[in-house]
């Protein structure tokens, strides 16, 4: 009986609850912009990416086509550890530590990509197909 009650706390209720954050995207926009800014200013910098484009993504959820906002994904997601080398998700980190994530979510935008050559063009396109994944975000 036990392993049944444990079974189902540690595999069921993720399941059922992966989409159950009570926090809007607004919140968790707004907490990920603010962590970004204290905890990894060089992604800014180190980029060239315009302030611009950077406030337009967290303020606006717009993704500018630019390489250097591109990039600047890419350096962020990396820092916090929720992309590969690669350019790919680390779906762990990222379900683990992103509000309303699932691993369907990530699944589901993995497979429908393309592969492009430059990693900072596959995390943009991934985190587009995040953000409008089932209108979960926006």
């Amino acid at each position: 009986m036990s392993w049944k009650i444990l079974f189902v706390i540690a595999v069921i209720f993720p399941a059922v609850f992966a989409f159950s954050s009570n926090k809007s995207t607004r919140e968790i926009f707004d907490q990920w912009k603010k962590r970004t800014q204290e905890e990894h200013p060089e992604c800014l910098k180190s980029t060239g990416a315009k302030i611009e484009d950077v406030n337009q993504f967290w303020d606006d959820y717009k993704m500018p086509n630019d390489e250097s906002f591109k990039c600047y994904l890419q350096c962020v997601f990396s820092s916090f550890r929720l992309s590969n080398a690669d350019g790919t998700i680390n779906k762990e980190e990222f379900v683990q530590d992103v509000d309303k994530a699932s691993n369907d979510m990530v699944d589901a935008c993995n497979e429908r990509l393309k592969r492009p050559s430059e990693k900072c063009d596959l995390l943009y396109e991934l985190v587009d197909c995040l953000l409008h994944y089932k209108h979960i975000f926006v």
